[in-house]
């Protein structure tokens, strides 16, 4: 609900700070004194349209804060912070600054925000219904919402319908968007095919070997120090075997020297041995370099084949992976996305065919939930006639529009929706003889007021809505359907936070929350103030709202025997 309401320099009012409660708010005051400009302060903090000239003389920007209780509303904290802005599940703040200069700022949390996500925000917030442009009756798009909740209103089976539709309508449209993705591919299949036949190929041809470039690189290393390793395994023989100090003939010395210790000393039995092992190792060593000078040799063709070898491979290694492995990973996948390709007809043709089976399926459940809501508009034009009749506006003819487009999203030809088939207006018609047209063309400020107060009357337990503002909900009626008007605002305040701006004590009477707003000169300039009254002050109030600028004793009388009542 709608806490705290803080104006500054909007129109004629210079500061304003107005604390709300809960249950039926009533705002009264003389003609003038400022009780729409607190709407249109309202409205503006809700999204709607800005306007230098709101901005009171003298001031260069106008500043308008709202804070809303959200304790329990999970979806409104979930929608706010869908947008990324922090929220403690409990309280919404929103500022709106108006500047002259037009660098309008918006706040939401304290967080920087754009109009369209204050206006989402906003409407899931309060709902304004009089002159006013931001309330719901006046867009359609919201009329087939307000006659699902009446339909479900007691009962989920609409609801729980609806639901399925759009589960179906989403499964349908997943289903279109992968057949969109196929058709795509089918369109470009041919060079791709090619392609990937091309990559194939030239993968194959290639005849890879793991690790084939590590052996390449040590063959070219052989062969480019040919001479230096000859040189090496020439000097390195000869110091094991051929010149005088050979390690083996010096070896064989310590050898003899340490067996013979270890006829009179067990101890250097192991010393023996590890000078055996030591002779044994070396005599392999020699064996590898014996000859091997010999077996190296320079081939430049056979070097010209290693470096032509080595360039297909780190080409191959640009385009495919830089390494063998991921080259060969690459030919992995190459070969299955060709035969990807090559089902893509089989694909194509399964897709279609769980197409023609979704659309079966949506196109029953959304017929069942057209049926449905043909009842359903049936009874609630019904109701509303009724509700309209009371609120004195006897003879209005109430009409749900319903009508479906063609299309080839179902089975039998029409377009849908997530939420269904059918398209949705409110109709009209408060002059007998007359055809009912749209409510936006026809009914006056006081007209949508009313309408949208029977529909709140007979949708009050469905409407998701915390807090509603009427305004001119009064225009053009008085006495017993005045007090009728009270009792359905007093009614939808038991489970919503209610806003009415009236003239009519009938109406005032049942407020829960009575603000009185009036006009005054300080100094050289009008302002606005809003005081929340007390009983008397209620009283003197509705005697005020009765008689006049005179008040007599019978008159407070009548106050106080309405506030009874």
């Amino acid at each position: 609900m709608l806490q705290e309401l803080r104006i500054q320099n909007l129109a004629i009012i210079d500061k304003l700070n107005i604390d709300f409660s809960n249950g039926l708010n009533i705002m009264t005051g003389e003609t003038g004194a400022g009780k729409s400009i607190i709407v249109d302060a309202l409205e503006l903090v809700l999204g709607g349209r800005a306007s230098a000239e709101l901005i009171r003389t003298g001031a260069d920007e106008a500043v308008i804060e709202a804070a809303f209780d959200m304790e329990g509303n999970k979806a409104i904290a979930d929608l706010v912070s869908s947008f990324g802005i922090d929220n403690d599940d409990s309280r919404i703040i929103i500022k709106r600054v108006v500047s002259r200069t037009g660098k309008n700022r918006i706040y939401i949390n304290n967080s920087l925000t754009n109009l369209s996500t204050l206006s989402i925000i906003g409407d899931e917030l309060v709902d304004i219904h009089g002159q006013h442009e931001h309330q719901s009756l006046l867009k359609t798009d919201k009329h087939i919402d307000m006659l699902d909740a009446f339909g479900s209103a007691g009962s989920s089976a609409l609801y729980e319908l609806r639901k399925d539709v759009e589960g179906h309508y989403n499964k349908l449209k997943a289903l279109k968007e992968r057949l969109s993705e196929l058709e795509n591919r089918e369109k470009d299949r041919v060079k791709e095919e090619e392609f990937l036949r091309y990559q194939i190929r030239e993968i194959e041809d290639s005849a890879l070997k793991p690790r084939e470039d590590e052996e390449l690189l040590s063959k070219k290393s052989v062969g480019a120090n040919a001479e230096k390793l000859a040189s090496f395994s020439n000097n390195a023989y000869e110091g094991l075997y051929e010149s005088d100090a050979a390690a083996m003939k010096e070896l064989s010395k310590i050898l003899n020297a340490v067996k013979e210790i270890s006829k009179l000393d067990n101890r250097a039995e192991v010393a023996a041995k590890l000078c055996e092992t030591a002779i044994f190792q070396l005599e392999e060593v020699a064996d590898f370099l014996r000859g091997y000078s010999e077996k190296i040799e320079f081939d430049a063709d056979e070097f010209a084949r290693i470096d032509d070898r080595l360039d297909l491979i780190n080409r191959l290694k640009k385009k495919y992976g830089s390494t063998i492995e991921d080259i060969l990973l690459s030919l992995e996948e190459a070969k299955k996305r060709l035969q990807a390709m090559e089902k893509l007809d089989e694909d194509i043709e399964h897709i279609g065919a769980e197409i023609d089976k979704a659309k079966d399926d949506v196109t029953a459940l959304a017929m069942e939930l057209s049926k449905k809501r043909e009842k359903v508009a049936r009874d609630i034009e019904k109701k509303i006639e009724a509700e309209l009749s009371d609120l004195n506006m006897k003879k209005t003819r109430f009409a749900v529009k319903m009508w479906k487009e063609s299309g080839s999203d179902t089975a039998d030809g029409f377009s849908l929706t997530s939420k269904g088939i059918d398209r949705i207006e409110f109709l009209i018609a408060p002059n007998i003889g007359e055809e009912p047209k749209p409510l936006a063309k026809i009914a006056s400020g006081g007209e949508l007021s009313r309408i949208m107060l029977s529909l709140k009357a007979i949708l009050a337990d469905a409407d998701s809505v915390p807090t509603l503002v009427f305004d001119e909900v009064d225009a053009g009626i008085g006495g017993a359907v005045a007090e009728t008007v009270g009792e359905r605002l007093k009614s939808i305040a038991k489970g919503h936070q209610v806003f009415c701006i009236t003239h009519l004590p009938q109406i005032a009477g049942y407020a829960d929350n009575h603000y009185f707003v009036e006009k005054k000169v300080e100094g050289s300039r009008t302002i606005t103030k809003v005081v929340k009254l007390n009983e008397d002050g209620r009283v003197k109030e509705l005697a005020r709202m009765l008689g006049g600028k005179k008040i007599t004793e019978t008159t407070l009388k009548h106050a106080e025997e309405m506030l009874k009542q």
